[in-house]
């Protein structure tokens, strides 16, 4: 009975440091903050390969306002994915690191125009369509980690749809948090 007991405890201990040892983890974040005309929100799930770099998959969703046209307020969503790349360009030393990252990707999504319909209320038709997106992206990434599980995160990302109504370039500046599932 003994070395029953004696085993389980060997291979709990091997399976906690080979835990401890892995050079990559996970971590999930949300964020939320201005795009152009409106606000918007990502959801990311990144995969950090090493301390220094990580593969990024983000869910954005945006709500914006058109006030361009005279006296009318256009609606418009942008919903993607976006697949990407980030590293680390700089660091600062201390008890809690601030890095700042670079990175960037690809993207594909679908944008909606007032809801659909394609005409205004005094009977204009409105020539552009909503229609699958896709294009790139370019970002900076703040990360100020405030315990070994949590950090602040602040985000910002230049959108460029190829094939866009509304226009091809779309920023997107947003504060968020991170949390490490390692």
């Amino acid at each position: 009975m003994k070395l029953y007991h004696l085993l389980i405890v060997l291979i709990f201990s091997v399976v906690q440091m080979s835990y401890g040892q892995r050079a990559f983890a996970t971590s999930v974040g949300l964020s939320a903050g201005y795009t152009e005309d409106g606000y918007a929100g990502l959801f990311n799930y990144n995969y950090h390969n090493g301390r220094s770099s990580y593969i990024h998959v983000g869910l954005f969703a945006s709500f914006s306002v058109d006030k361009e046209t005279v006296g009318y307020e256009i609606p418009y969503n942008i919903f993607n994915i976006q697949p990407g790349y980030y590293f680390r360009i700089m660091q600062s030393q201390g008890f809690k690191p601030v890095s700042l990252y670079l990175g960037g990707g690809g993207i594909l999504g679908y944008e909606i125009l007032n809801n659909g319909n394609n005409e205004l209320p005094n009977g204009a038709l409105i020539d552009a369509k909503s229609q699958f997106l896709y294009g790139g992206f370019a970002g900076l990434e703040l990360d100020y980690a405030f315990s070994d599980d949590w950090s602040f995160v602040v985000k910002a990302n230049e959108y460029y749809h190829v094939n866009s109504d509304v226009g091809n370039w779309y920023p997107y500046i947003a504060v968020g948090l991170r949390y490490y599932l390692y």
